[in-house]
């Protein structure tokens, strides 16, 4: 039996859906439902954070694409969740960084896993680097294993245009950028330990439809995304 907060039920797995008026009638069967819809054999892939500003653009993204998602969420009844909820390819369900069996549990069954850290907290700080590591760590306890995990930090920048600030990405003197940042290191040996490898993606916005900002990544002869080396070692 689920249970209901602000509007949305939890069922017994974990996953979250809309709480159901008793007094309106049931959504018609799966029978209508395209062939073509049926996502059953494509890559199911985690989004922790998924809530967030970035989190929603990585999920609705990935749905986009025909991808499973399981869109891990701490805080249920907000609007940003119930967003999530019915978008095609979707499941919705509450997950903490700090209680490992509700990480194990979105992670089941997922071949690639994204974190969304607070980034808002400050840079190399303890509360991102836990969560980072918390994850982790389920990605290499549950059965079978998670082996590919994005770590997504953005930078804040609201105070840095305010105090009149630079941003902590500063590239070197041949334009390359080599954020020295302690935490990101001690996340990436982990996740060597572990046998999962860690890819760990900054950047300062997401795209961005309404001011028409997104980000560009390049490709090389090879058709890759071209990218450096990101923490040093």
């Amino acid at each position: 039996m689920g249970r209901g907060i602000g509007g949305v039920t939890i069922k017994e797995d974990g996953t979250v859906e809309k709480a159901w008026d008793p007094f309106l009638p049931r959504p018609p069967s799966m029978k209508d439902v395209n062939a073509s819809d049926d996502r059953s054999t494509s890559d199911q892939v985690a989004v922790f954070g998924a809530n967030t500003k970035e989190g929603m653009t990585l999920v609705k993204m990935m749905s986009e694409k025909g991808l499973r998602v399981i869109a891990a969420v701490r805080v249920l009844g907000s609007n940003k969740t119930k967003q999530l909820l019915g978008l095609p390819g979707v499941t919705v369900k509450q997950a903490d960084s700090n209680d490992r069996a509700s990480l194990l549990t979105a992670l089941n069954g997922c071949s690639r896993a994204f974190a969304v850290t607070s980034y808002w907290e400050k840079f190399e700080s303890v509360i991102e680097e836990t969560m980072a590591t918390n994850i982790l760590d389920a990605c290499a306890s549950v059965s079978p294993p998670v082996k590919n995990m994005v770590l997504a930090t953005f930078e804040e920048i609201s105070n840095l245009k305010k105090f009149n600030r630079k941003s902590q990405i500063v590239p070197t003197r041949d334009g390359k950028i080599y954020p020295d940042f302690t935490g990101k290191s001690k996340v990436d040996a982990m996740g060597k330990s572990k046998g999962v490898t860690v890819t760990h993606m900054m950047t300062s916005f997401m795209d961005d439809k309404d001011h028409k900002k997104s980000v560009i990544l390049l490709r090389g002869m090879n058709k890759r995304i071209v990218v450096n080396s990101h923490v040093n070692k």
